[in-house]
């Protein structure tokens, strides 16, 4: 007897569990009943998600099967599944590392032998697991003409069934077009062409997680090299338009429009799309407006475009045939034609493509076409889905050596970090401009002095069991500082507390920040040492706060987005002036406040010959004034010696004044006297502005 126990639903799997129990032994005499023999060709097959087990009749099978018994065991804990006779084979959406599995066939007469139990042969985590892959696919199921299709995945060869990746959520209605990141690790998906997610596809029953929402149209997707971008087709109004969005989400931007079907180069600044007016592909900048800096000849029908992992070659259908083309350009070569129409094309590998397609009896395949140097090779097919069920769309899925986010552009000294956690005991290589190093040095790898150009950094990992994976990256290296010049203030003096310092900068790649400094002299003292004013703003100009009395030399240096460095701009400088209240005043002249004064106070008077000083260093002067209809005229004397005069006669008053004084032959240091020349006329006397610059 077995107890029976409802378990909740497995998609393609029947849910009740049994728990085993002791028989009860045969008495003396009794006939042993004629069970059926061990199922034949039984087999295990793993992905990331779950266990594919499938296996053939028994060679005594009569017309009395009534079923199969599946045989889990984790840790010495049995738990057993029935099978309809109409099925050889069995998912199961949990994957336990250590769990093993084996099949026996059921009759009239009960239950026979099981087969030896076996472990996954390639699930991730277990003893004796190889190193895995795993496809996962966007399925379609109909049933009673109800179709839907969900995410899941297949094991890379002698798969029997389609495993969900969950068995319930988001990944159970998704759209037809699917993506795979660089790292292998990562699909992300639509839903009603309205919503983005990406999800784990390397961890069991991952959440998925929703990027964007209330979009429309939403088609096709391509993941970037470095993993921080997404970009995908939207249909809209009788067009498309190619829009990028960050994989962790935020706000898209549009390449543009009468653009579909995107896929990343390894730069991760270009894009291969295809044009919609001219049918043409090309590729593009994977930026706002989308240069355009090639254009395919002879790919008017192409559909699907994809570039390889390594960027050297661009596969398509066109009609029912592959085509790879050279992404320098040149003549494509197609694989021979097959089936009626392809669904869907990505690189497995560098060498290596994934094709779903329709047959031309209307089902569905999954196949893989090797690449030797361009040319496609049909290789037969991986999987073949049972009537009523279709794979839309697939990538391939599984741990890579990746290398991390860096810059598109980057300086002459390189430090790429890449990253091989995924991988079981690697031997790892880099090569860089064909030039290879064996075995490559721990990440980061790492290069001083590369010249300005494109350079291609490969970087392959061969695991134990003989798996290999690689990563490339196209990098341009700048070696050129960008230039740049201060653009503002333009006086040479100001009353404000605060300047605003403007600058601008030029660079074929861009600039990333810039560097603001300053030095500040007193009236009548030197300048200091520079300081630091702003580090690494992106900001175009920077306002600083001015004390009376000194003088400021600013300076800005721009680095662009490669690192490079220029030199510091020559000084712009400016003086802000001291306060009446600091020069010594002769009898005669009066304190005055009022707020129409340069800090709410003047020094005044209307008696003729008496004078107002100061100490200074100095190679220019201005003097901070009123000017007026009834206002006098001024004697300069640089360290007692006249050397001209000043008028503040202005038909309408302005207080405030700047007043340009004699320019001294040679740099003064030393005294300056400022007297009045007639009585009966007004002097107000606000400030003194010294430059040494």
């Amino acid at each position: 007897m077995r107890n029976v126990l409802l378990r909740s639903a497995v998609p393609m799997a029947l849910s009740a569990l049994i728990l085993t129990v002791a028989a009860p032994a045969m008495a003396s005499g009794e006939q042993a009943a004629a069970v059926p023999s061990v199922p034949a060709g039984v087999r295990v097959k793993g992905t990331f998600t779950g266990i594919d087990l499938a296996w053939s009749l028994p060679a005594d099978v009569g017309t009395g099967l009534t079923g199969f018994v599946v045989h889990r065991n984790v840790n010495g804990t049995e738990s057993t599944y029935p099978v309809p006779p109409t099925k050889l084979n069995w998912q199961d959406t949990e994957r336990i590392p250590g769990a093993t599995y084996s099949v026996a066939a059921v009759d009239a007469d009960g239950e026979g032998p099981a087969s030896t139990p076996g472990p996954a042969d390639t699930v991730p985590g277990t003893p004796s697991a190889a190193p895995t892959d795993a496809i996962t696919v966007a399925h379609t199921v109909t049933t009673d003409g109800v179709s839907r299709t969900f995410l899941g995945q297949i094991a890379v060869q002698g798969a029997t069934q389609v495993i969900p990746l969950a068995t319930s959520g988001p990944t159970q209605q998704v759209d037809k077009a699917i993506a795979a990141s660089a790292d292998g690790r990562q699909v992300v998906f639509s839903q009603g062409q309205a919503s983005l997610w990406t999800v784990s596809a390397v961890v069991p029953h991952a959440q998925p997680v929703k990027i964007l929402d209330g979009s429309s149209g939403i088609t096709a997707k391509s993941w970037s090299p470095d993993g921080t971008k997404i970009a995908f087709e939207r249909e809209q109004s009788g067009t498309s338009c190619v829009e990028i969005i960050g994989a962790t989400g935020g706000t898209p931007v549009r390449v543009g429009c009468n653009l579909a079907a995107p896929s990343w180069l390894p730069d991760n600044q270009t894009l291969i799309v295809k044009d919609q007016v001219t049918g043409r592909l090309q590729r593009v900048r994977a930026t706002v407006g989308g240069a355009v800096l090639t254009t395919y000849t002879g790919t008017e029908l192409a559909q699907h475009p994809v570039a390889s992992p390594d960027g050297l070659w661009i596969a398509y259908f066109k009609n029912t045939s592959v085509n790879v083309l050279p992404v320098a350009g040149g003549s494509p070569v197609p694989a021979p034609s097959y089936g009626t129409s392809g669904d869907s094309i990505s690189w497995a590998k560098f060498n290596l493509l994934l094709v779903a397609r329709r047959t031309d009896t209307g089902s569905s395949t999954l196949q893989q076409i090797p690449v030797n140097d361009g040319r496609p090779y049909v290789n037969g097919e991986l999987f073949v889905p049972p009537a009523g069920e279709t794979v839309e769309s697939a990538v391939w899925q599984g741990p890579r050596l990746t290398i991390k986010p860096t810059p598109a552009v980057v300086g002459p000294n390189l430090s790429l970090p890449f990253d091989t956690t995924g991988l079981v005991n690697p031997y790892v290589t880099c090569e860089f401009d064909g030039v290879k190093t064996a075995p490559c040095p721990a990440s980061p790898f790492q290069r001083t002095g590369v010249a300005a150009g494109q350079h291609v950094l490969r970087i392959q990992g061969v695991e134990d069991g003989g798996r290999g994976t690689e990563a490339v990256r196209w990098l341009t290296v700048d070696t050129t500082a960008p230039t740049v010049k201060v653009t503002g203030p333009t006086f040479d003096v100001t009353k404000a507390a605060t300047a605003n310092v403007t600058y601008a900068s030029s660079d074929a790649n861009g600039v990333a920040s810039y560097d603001v400094r300053w030095r500040i002299a007193p009236t009548a003292g030197n300048f200091g040492a520079y300081a630091t004013v702003k580090s690494g703003t992106t900001a175009a100009s920077v306002a600083i706060g001015l004390a009376a009395g000194y003088e400021y030399c600013v300076s800005v240096r721009a680095r662009d987005v490669a690192g490079n460095l220029s030199g510091w701009t020559a000084d712009k400088c400016f003086s802000r002036p001291s306060d009446d209240r600091l020069m010594g005043a002769a009898k005669g002249w009066v304190r005055a406040s009022n707020r129409a004064y340069y800090l709410g106070t003047a020094t005044a008077t209307t008696a003729k010959g008496i004078s107002v000083s100061r100490s200074v260093q100095a190679k220019r002067l201005f003097l901070i004034a009123t000017k007026c209809v009834t206002c006098g005229g001024l004697n300069v004397y640089y360290n007692g010696k006249y050397v001209g005069a000043v008028n503040l006669y202005k038909a309408t008053t302005e207080y405030q004044a700047i007043i340009p004084l004699p320019v001294p032959a040679t740099f003064l240091t030393g005294s300056v006297l400022l007297t009045t020349r007639t009585s009966g006329q007004i002097y107000q006397v606000d400030g003194l502005a010294v430059r040494r610059t």
